[in-house]
């Protein structure tokens, strides 16, 4: 009995050890949503060659979304119990599901890898934080900023502009880039219209706003002499000509007119840096800093893709080290030599990013003023979509600032309403 008994016991320890071995010696899966841009992309894949490397325990497994949408896609692998650890997105998305309990609150592993995040610009990580949680780390910076082109600018005999420049200057100096020809068309506009939420810095420097919050609003904040004023400028662009037409302004983006130097200046952000103007040949240009509302009021806009681990993970803390990983500084430096974009890191944009480039020759002003920046992106499009469509019908010239204020402040009662 009591031999058999020393038996069943040396076979349970050996069950146990030949367990430990295997597990050991068996990768854990971390499931990450691919990049969609190809430099990215790339980047991406050296970076889980890397980590695999470095981390014999962690294998990285990238999920491509091609022939779907990426929002979708992480949708769909949830709903069906699809193992998925790490995704991406703008900063909507990720408060809005951090605020639903579906990603991790980063909060802690920040914390914990201070040396790593130290020098990052505390108005990148912000826009991914609501109600003292933390749930993404931004990939790169968008900043936004005014392209020119200084040929143009030379033709037309007009200085270009300094960093103290307002929106009055950007208004008058468009009046005189733009370029009618003798039979009374227009081949050249000053500027124009900013596209997609990119306006509202306009309404921001002018010392207005539509909500009290851009990440869980309360209330209709439009009612005001500084919102009208705001409005009203971005309808006399288009009324005195400075601008393009709906029709032409509908017919190219802002890169296409900036790259047909159909356009002398456009607001955009630090991407069209690395993906649309980097290899310009034909003309000079540079970029300026944002400019001043009527109260010297300058108000910087930002955005950033945001990584997030999903709080369903089974893996976690593979997933931070493997996060950990994407955003060190070997990773950061990287990725501004494959994709070029802005790193979220001072440090990494001082010493890579702006030595790293001869274009624009003003990038070191990129940052001027970062740490009043504002992002139109944090809110909902169930928000966003009525203040854009009454924003654009009052630019386009079909109805007064006035009427436009009147109906968002209806809609947005509406959907506050129905949220309480």
């Amino acid at each position: 009995m009591r031999k058999t008994a020393h038996v069943v016991l040396s076979v349970f320890c050996l069950s146990l050890l030949l367990a430990a071995v295997v597990s050991a010696s068996t990768p854990v899966t971390v499931t990450v949503i691919s990049e969609r841009r190809e430099q990215s992309y790339q980047w991406q894949l050296e970076m889980k060659e890397r980590c695999e490397a470095q981390n014999p325990g962690i294998t990285v497994d990238l999920v491509s979304v091609a022939g779907s949408s990426l929002v979708p896609k992480m949708q769909t692998m949830l709903a069906g119990g699809v193992p998925l650890d790490i995704g991406y997105m703008d900063p909507y998305l990720v408060l809005d599901w951090g605020m639903q309990g579906l990603l991790e609150d980063l909060t802690p592993f920040v914390a914990k890898e201070q040396r790593q995040y130290r020098d990052w610009f505390p108005v990148g990580l912000d826009l991914f934080r609501v109600d003292g949680a933390l749930y993404g780390i931004p990939q790169d910076l968008q900043i936004g900023v005014i392209y020119y082109n200084k040929d143009l600018f030379n033709e037309a005999g007009v200085p270009f502009p300094s960093v103290d420049w307002t929106y009055d200057d950007l208004r008058n100096m468009a009046l005189r880039l733009t370029r009618r020809q003798a039979d009374g068309t227009t081949d050249v506009h000053g500027f124009k219209i900013p596209t997609g939420r990119n306006y509202m810095p306009v309404v921001w420097s002018y010392g207005g706003d539509f909500l009290d919050s851009w990440v869980r609003p309360t209330k209709f904040t439009g009612r005001s002499q500084e919102v009208v004023n705001a409005l009203q400028y971005l309808a006399d662009l288009v009324t005195s000509g400075a601008v393009q037409d709906k029709a032409t302004h509908d017919r190219m983006s802002i890169t296409e007119a900036f790259l047909q130097q159909r356009i002398a200046m456009g607001l955009s952000n630090t991407v069209a840096i690395a993906e649309g103007f980097v290899n310009i040949r034909d003309f000079e240009w540079d970029v300026i800093p944002l400019p001043k509302g009527p109260t010297g009021l300058r108000v910087p806009y930002i955005n950033a893709i945001g990584w997030f681990v999903f709080s369903s993970s089974k893996v976690k803390d593979e997933a931070l080290e493997f996060l950990k990983f994407m955003t060190s500084n070997e990773a950061l430096e990287r990725r501004v030599e494959i994709a070029g974009l802005v790193p979220p890191s001072m440090r990494i944009f001082q010493t890579a990013w702006l030595p790293g480039r001869t274009q624009p020759a003003s990038r070191h002003l990129l940052h001027e003023g970062l740490d009043r920046a504002r992002s139109p992106f944090q809110i909902q499009a169930d928000f966003f979509n009525p203040i854009h469509r009454e924003v654009l019908n009052t630019i386009w010239g079909l109805q007064a600032p006035a009427s436009a204020i009147a109906l968002i402040e209806s809609q947005i009662n509406a959907l506050l309403n129905e949220r309480r």
